[in-house]
């Protein structure tokens, strides 16, 4: 099977345009975290923002291996669109449930289940398609 990935396809610009998102949010967090390591007074509870940090460390890296090799699976666009704006909608979230509690502990619960099942999904996907090789 040869795989063409097309670069100006709405699926790969979304993809894109998703892990560049994402990215940049891990980039802000950084900063916050080597902050509290040097000065815990900035923050009340310095112990959230290394949570949030090393939750999104965990999670991003995945989501940009798995979703890149998801692209040369071809799937529905709709699907792949959907699957991208969930997952950074829901990264968002864990994020807001962590730096701020505006929202309550279940929404943050759900949102980080929410981009695990899309991940896994994104990756059994993957295995699926590229099975013969196993």
């Amino acid at each position: 099977m040869v795989v063409t990935i097309i670069l100006d396809s709405p699926l790969t610009e979304s993809y894109m345009v998703h892990a560049a998102l994402l990215a940049i949010k891990l980039l802000a967090l950084s900063p916050l975290a080597a902050m509290t390591w040097v000065n815990k007074g900035i923050f009340d509870n310095p112990d959230i923002v290394r949570r949030a940090y090393l939750s999104e460390l965990k999670s991003l890296a995945p989501f940009w291996i798995v979703g890149a090799l998801y692209i040369t699976t071809d799937p529905p666009t709709v699907l792949g669109l959907t699957m991208f704006r969930l997952y950074s909608i829901a990264r968002m979230m864990v994020i807001f449930g962590y730096a701020t509690k505006p929202l309550p502990v279940f929404f943050t619960d759900i949102s980080l289940i929410v981009s695990y099942f899309i991940t896994s999904y994104m990756a059994a996907w993957v295995v699926f398609c590229y099975r013969k090789a196993i």
